[in-house]
């Protein structure tokens, strides 16, 4: 059985403004790393996209910045859209057959993603190293994929791999990550 999980990495908020916006939410927020943080929040673990770009919609609209929203299902797909100033500006699908009835096999060319618009919202620099990981057809898990995105985009290393549910079992929640509930009191 894959990975299931849910994130988004936001580039520019601190994180004690972040958390003060999620105080009524059940999440957990990493401290800032080279610009950017993660939100790992409980419901988007539901794992619908419209669930997880309401939040990213919410985050980069308050913030003006840009959120990278990630879902992995089963490690079958890695799904990412990309929010700038409160728009979607970007989508990506690793794997668009997942759950189409027309391509027996399960698996389709990744469609999406822009590669220079992620690297200008992030700050990355490689946007050839960016592209080869979204049309890479190699990798056996969306993890893999992810951690590699993650990689040439710069992003901190625990945006990858980890969702609400595999912290709150403590399953790595990140150093200095904290819950809006625990920055209160």
């Amino acid at each position: 059985m894959g990975s299931f999980y849910t994130s988004h990495t936001l580039r520019g908020p601190d994180q004690e403004a972040v958390l003060a916006h999620m105080r009524e939410r059940r999440a957990f927020v990493s401290r800032q790393e080279d610009g950017n943080l993660t939100v790992l929040d409980e419901s988007t673990e539901c794992q619908d996209p419209q669930v997880l770009g309401a939040l990213a919609h919410s985050l980069s609209a308050v913030f003006a910045c840009p959120v990278l929203a990630v879902l992995n299902h089963d490690d079958n797909f890695l799904y990412l859209a990309l929010y700038e100033n409160g728009a979607k500006t970007d989508e990506y699908n690793s794997n668009p057959a997942a759950f189409s009835e027309d391509d027996e096999d399960g698996f389709g060319v990744p469609q999406g993603g822009d590669a220079a618009r992620l690297c200008a919202a992030f700050g990355a620099a490689d946007v050839a190293a960016v592209e080869a990981v979204l049309r890479d057809d190699s990798f056996m898990m969306a993890v893999e994929r992810h951690e590699r995105l993650a990689e040439a985009l710069g992003l901190p290393p625990f945006s990858v791999g980890l969702g609400y549910n595999y912290a709150e079992a403590d399953d790595g929640v990140p150093e200095n990550c904290y819950t809006p509930s625990a920055a209160a009191a």
